[in-house]
């Protein structure tokens, strides 16, 4: 007849060895099922004092299961600097202080001089535009004194015409496929025509050499030839005004 009583205490201590988070639900025992007659009081329904501060007490804003949640963020104001102030004019240029010292100007460099052959066969012969066309032996780039005088003839006249570039064209030609030693036979007599208008007072910025070696097979002008040509310089404006010049 004490097995119902024995049933609400096994209850009790199962209820008082779990651990708080599962211990939410209350234990009611059935007095019904209790013997008449006997003084034995019924089980308590109030779980031990450890177990019911943890039940009795409310559970904490936020928490799931009895899992607290992560604490919120707070998001605090960043402080930031005031922006620089915008200058009202630009800095000033940077000048440069002029160089410590005088600065050496060296002498330009003398023309190589030109010795004539008597036994050349150049000879000097004037264009239409007033140039001259210079001829040569072949493979030879030596100049005869009459061939010599006349060029000089022409630096004399180009030094009063300083808005004039003179180019010098210069062609050499040799039996066989080679087209290099050509090249350096016209370089030869090139070199050897801008001494003598170096050594005559025409400045070395205004005479542009270009040895040309072989000629092109439909030139049906002299293969062994110098011709001295002149052109007008360009000045800025006149670059600008033909780069806006369009073309047909």
């Amino acid at each position: 007849m004490k097995r119902p009583i024995l049933t609400s205490l096994a209850v009790t201590a199962a209820l008082a060895v779990l651990s708080p988070h599962c211990a939410n639900a209350q234990v009611a025992a059935n007095l019904d099922n209790l013997p008449q007659g006997q003084s034995t009081p019924p089980p308590t329904t109030n779980a031990p004092h450890h177990m019911a501060h943890h039940i009795n007490a409310a559970p904490a804003s936020g928490t799931q299961n009895g899992h607290s949640a992560p604490a919120p963020q707070q998001h605090t104001s960043q402080t930031h600097s005031a922006l620089p102030g915008v200058p009202t004019a630009p800095p000033p240029p940077v000048i440069l202080p002029p160089p410590f010292g005088e600065v050496p100007l060296h002498p330009p460099v003398a023309a190589d001089p030109v010795i004539a052959v008597p036994k050349a066969s150049s000879s000097a012969a004037p264009l239409s535009d007033g140039t001259l066309r210079v001829l040569f032996s072949t493979n030879s780039a030596d100049l005869n004194a009459d061939t010599i005088a006349a060029i000089t003839n022409l630096a004399e006249h180009l030094k009063t015409a300083p808005d004039k570039r003179v180019i010098l064209m210069s062609y050499a030609t040799l039996p066989g496929d080679d087209i290099s030693m050509p090249r350096r036979i016209a370089l030869a007599r090139a070199l050897t025509v801008r001494s003598l208008l170096v050594s005559h007072g025409v400045a070395t910025t205004r005479i542009y050499p270009r040895a040309l070696g072989r000629p092109a097979p439909t030139d049906t002008a002299p293969a062994d030839r110098l011709d001295i040509l002149t052109e007008p310089h360009s000045t800025p404006d006149q670059n600008a005004s033909e780069s806006r010049t369009p073309t047909p």
